[in-house]
């Protein structure tokens, strides 16, 4: 049954998906091209069985409904593999590649804060001890960029 613009049904649907993939380049989104996946399937069940149009439709529905779960499962294997890696989770934030570290006490604990020399820079940093200058501490982590420590 003919119901388009051109003579057969397969040429209709290959067109339909021609047109939903060229679409998937314009419209934002990354889904688009699974349906148009589901028209060229539609195109290769017509051209094998003829179908009428209400048919036709169902099966486009179901082939539209398995190959977006398709996609679901690449995508979200495609974006488990782009996750970054642990080692680089601190690359941006300079006082959070410290924890763990020994640090050297600049200046003696006065209301819980002082100042620890880590390289060449001095940073802020607060603990419940009272440690003295020249002291060694570690650094248990960061919180509103200051350093803390504990001996």
């Amino acid at each position: 049954m003919n119901w388009a613009i051109f003579n057969s049904d397969v040429t209709n649907w290959v067109v339909i998906g021609l047109v939903l993939s060229l679409l998937e380049l314009i419209v934002p989104g990354v889904y688009l091209i699974w349906f148009g996946f589901a028209a060229f399937a539609m195109s290769i069940l017509i051209w094998f069985s003829p179908l009428i149009l209400t048919t036709q439709l169902i099966w486009f529905a179901v082939f539209s409904a398995i190959f977006a779960l398709l996609g679901l499962f690449v995508y979200g294997y495609v974006f488990k593999k782009m996750q970054t890696p642990q080692a680089y989770h601190n690359l941006n934030d300079s006082a959070a590649q410290y924890v763990g570290l020994k640090v050297t006490v600049s200046e003696n604990v006065v209301d819980n804060q002082t100042k620890v020399k880590i390289g060449d820079t001095y940073w802020l940093a607060i603990t419940d001890e009272a440690l003295k200058k020249g002291d060694t501490a570690t650094v248990t982590g960061v919180k509103d960029r200051l350093i803390l420590i504990i001996k």
